[in-house]
């Protein structure tokens, strides 16, 4: 039984090191699957339509990656950023990409997103403008990566080390096979060529779209007022020159 249970980690460790992670020692599975931070936060469903400029917003903050065997990724977050000069100016920011992703034989994961795909949106509450949905389009490289089984939950739960060395929190496997949207172009131009078309929402503040149309009213009520005394100014002018 022990020597099954040797053989069978000793062909998931080789299976790591074919994929090119050369830190097998610190990797008891492949990075195939849904990983998460937080249950709240997760790839696939409807986190993030791209083609509608659209986020569903989670219950909590945290950020989640996907890894498939054939090569692709998706990444959603959803993370405050504390202002330390003024607490009250807290910006939360949310964010999906996906594309494609490469274990480097160094170790290190480099992620190639679709540029036409990601999203991003920012709130600060203390910003003239916010709440504003823009594209993203960010690659990432991670200088390492490992995955160990945590000692609590019993789960598989990797790490992530950024280029800089800053440590990611936590992520714990939560699906396998990973829930993804479609590994493919979403927006811009698809697989097939074909431009898709994305719907722009417009970012002129409602008070100064009201503005706007209160003027263009005033503007066609005097246009009304010249169109209806004009006439009547050369009608009496008419009659004046009769009378003489």
């Amino acid at each position: 039984m022990i020597l099954a249970i040797w053989l069978g980690l000793g062909c998931t460790l080789l299976h790591v090191h074919a994929q090119g992670d050369l830190s097998t020692d610190n990797n008891v599975t492949n990075i195939e699957g849904t990983w998460s931070s937080n249950a709240a936060v997760s790839t696939g469903g409807d986190f993030c339509l791209p083609a509608e400029m659209k986020f569903t917003y989670p219950t909590n903050t945290g950020l989640s990656y996907s890894f498939t065997e054939s090569g692709f990724f998706e990444e959603a977050q959803y993370r405050y950023i504390a202002n330390a000069s003024n607490p009250s100016c807290i910006q939360a920011y949310i964010l999906w990409q996906h594309g494609t992703y490469t274990l480097n034989d160094n170790g290190s994961i480099s992620l190639f997103p679709f540029g036409s795909d990601g999203r991003i949106q920012v709130q600060d509450p203390c910003a003239a403008t916010t709440n504003i949905i823009t594209y993203y389009d960010q690659q990432t490289w991670f200088s390492d990566w490992g995955i160990t089984i945590d000692q609590q939950t019993a789960n598989y739960v990797l790490r992530l080390n950024r280029f800089d060395g800053a440590k990611l929190p936590p992520m714990y496997l939560t699906a396998r096979p990973p829930n993804m949207a479609p590994t493919q172009v979403l927006t811009g131009v698809n697989a097939s060529g074909q431009t898709v078309q994305t719907r722009k929402r417009s970012t002129i503040p409602v008070e100064q779209l009201k503005r706007s149309f209160a003027s263009e009213r005033r503007i066609g009520t005097d246009m009304m007022f010249v169109g209806l005394v004009g006439p009547l100014i050369l009608a009496l002018g008419a009659f004046g020159l009769r009378l003489l």
